[in-house]
C-alpha cells in the first residue's frame, strides 16, 4: 500500500478547499439547466402540442450534451486553464439559454440545448472540475472530490423548488433568459478563484526537470492506458444503468402501485439527501484505501439494496430502502474520479476523467429508458430492478478484474490509495 502522506510534505492548503467549495458552487449553477428542463416538460407539451417522450428530450439532449462535453472540454480546460474554460463555459450557458427560449420547433430546442447549454456549458462542470480539484489535494483528495461533486446534488436539490413556480408564474421562456443571465452572471466571479497553476502540476515540472520520476507515478500500473480507461468506463455504465433505475422509474412505480406521483417524488428527493451524505462519507474512506476499492464497497452494497427493491413494496418500505439505497449510491461516481487520479498521470486526470464520465452519462441516461422497456415488456418494476441487479453484478465483476490487473501490473505494489 503507498504510504501516507505527511502534512508537511503535503501540496495542500487552505486554498485547496476554497478551489473546492468554488468548484462545488459552479457545479451546482451549471448544472441547473438540466432540472429546468424536467420542470419545462408539461409546459412544453402544452404550447407545442409534444409527446410526453418529445418533450423530455430537451432533459436527453442536455445530459447527452454534457457527457460528449465531458471529453471535449477536458481537453480544452488541460490547454487553456479552468478560468478561460469558466468564461467560455458562462457564455456557452447564457447564449443557449437564450436561444432555447426563442426556439419555435424540437429541432430548434434541441440544438442549443445540446450544443451550447450541454456541451460547452455542462462540458466544463462535472469531470473537468472534478479532476482539477484533484490536483490541488493529495492526503484528503478523495473527500475534496466528494465535496465537488456534491454540486450535482445540491443543484437537484435547489433548482426543482426555485423553478416550478418561476415557471407557472413567467412561462419556461422567461425563465430560460433568466437562468442564463444569472447563471452566467455567477459563474464568472466564481472563476477568478482558479488561479494559478495547480500545485500537482507544478510539483511533478519541477521533479520532471531534476530528472526524478514524479512521485505521483511511481506506482502507476504497468497497463496500457486506453484499455485501463474503457474498462472504467465499461464498468460505470452498469454502476449507472442500475443506479439510475429507482432514481428514473421511482415516480411511474409509485403511481404503479397506487400510491401516487407525490409519493415518489419524496422519495426521489430523499435519495438525493442521503446520496449527499454518502457523497462525503465514502470520500473520507476513498482516502483510506483508494478509488477501486471503495467502488467495489459501493458497488456492492448498491446491488444488495437494489435487490431489495424486487422483493418489497409497502410505501413505508420504499422509503426506508429508498433511504438506504441513497446512503450507499451516492459515493459511487465520484470514486470513480478518485480512482482515475489513482491510476493515470495528473496531467491526464481532465481527459481520462471526462472519458470515463461520459461512459457514467451513458449509464445513467440508458438506464432509466432500459427500466422502463423492461416494464413494457413485462409489466413488472421487479423484473426491471432484476435487470438492474444484472448490470450491477457485471459492474462488480469489471471492478474485480481491474484490482487484479492492477495488482499484478503495478511496478511498486498496487495502487490502493492515493500516493
Amino acid at each position: 500500500m503507498a504510504s501516507r502522506i505527511t502534512r508537511e510534505d503535503s501540496i495542500e492548503t487552505p486554498y485547496s478547499w476554497v478551489i473546492a467549495v468554488a468548484s462545488l458552487a459552479t457545479l451546482a449553477l451549471s448544472m441547473g439547466a438540466s432540472y429546468l428542463a424536467v420542470i419545462s416538460v408539461p409546459f412544453l407539451e402544452a404550447d407545442f402540442g409534444w409527446s410526453r417522450s418529445a418533450a423530455s428530450s430537451l432533459y436527453s439532449a442536455t445530459t447527452l450534451g454534457a457527457g460528449v462535453g465531458g471529453i471535449v472540454m477536458g481537453y480544452y480546460v488541460t490547454k487553456v486553464g479552468v478560468r478561460a474554460a469558466l468564461h467560455v463555459a458562462a457564455a456557452a450557458i447564457l447564449v443557449g439559454c437564450i436561444l432555447a427560449a426563442l426556439a419555435d420547433s424540437l429541432t430548434t430546442l434541441l440544438a442549443p440545448a445540446f450544443l451550447f447549454i450541454g456541451m460547452v456549458g455542462m462540458g466544463c462542470g462535472f469531470a473537468p472540475l472534478i479532476a482539477n480539484a484533484s490536483l490541488w489535494f493529495d492526503r484528503n483528495r478523495g473527500l475534496a472530490i466528494a465535496v465537488v461533486s456534491c454540486g450535482q446534488t445540491v443543484s437537484g436539490g435547489i433548482w426543482q423548488v426555485v423553478f416550478e413556480p418561476l415557471v407557472v408564474a413567467h412561462g419556461w421562456r422567461a425563465v430560460y433568459i433568466g437562468y442564463g443571465l444569472f447563471a452566467a452572471a455567477i459563474i464568472i466571479p466564481l472563476s477568478l478563484f482558479h488561479r494559478g497553476e495547480p500545485p500537482e502540476l507544478a510539483r511533478m515540472r519541477a521533479q520532471t526537470a531534476s530528472g526524478t520520476a514524479p512521485a505521483s507515478e511511481q506506482h502507476l500500473p504497468e497497463i496500457n492506458k486506453n484499455f485501463l480507461t474503457l474498462l472504467l468506463g465499461l464498468a460505470i455504465v452498469g454502476c449507472c444503468v442500475a443506479m439510475s433505475m429507482p432514481i428514473a422509474q421511482m415516480v411511474a412505480y409509485c403511481s404503479t402501485l397506487g400510491y401516487g406521483t407525490a409519493v415518489g417524488a419524496e422519495i426521489g428527493s430523499l435519495l438525493l439527501i442521503c446520496s449527499a451524505i454518502s457523497r462525503l462519507a465514502f470520500g473520507v474512506v476513498s482516502d483510506r484505501i483508494g478509488g477501486v476499492n471503495t467502488i467495489l464497497i459501493g458497488s456492492t452494497l448498491q446491488c444488495a439494496m437494489l435487490s431489495l427493491f424486487i422483493f418489497f413494496d409497502t410505501q413505508e418500505q420504499l422509503y426506508i430502502i429508498g433511504a438506504m439505497f441513497g446512503l450507499v449510491f451516492g459515493g459511487i461516481v465520484p470514486a470513480y474520479g478518485m480512482a482515475v487520479r489513482d491510476l493515470f498521470p495528473a496531467r491526464e486526470a481532465a481527459k481520462r476523467t471526462g472519458y470515463v464520465y461520459f461512459f457514467g452519462y451513458i449509464g445513467m441516461g440508458g438506464g432509466g429508458l432500459v427500466g422502463a422497456m423492461v416494464y413494457d415488456i413485462t409489466l413488472s418494476y421487479p423484473a426491471a430492478f432484476g435487470v438492474g441487479v444484472a448490470f450491477n453484478v457485471a459492474n462488480i465483476a469489471l471492478i474485480l478484474f481491474i484490482k487484479g490487473l492492477v495488482f499484478a501490473r503495478t511496478p511498486k505494489g498496487p495502487v490502493l490509495a492515493a500516493a
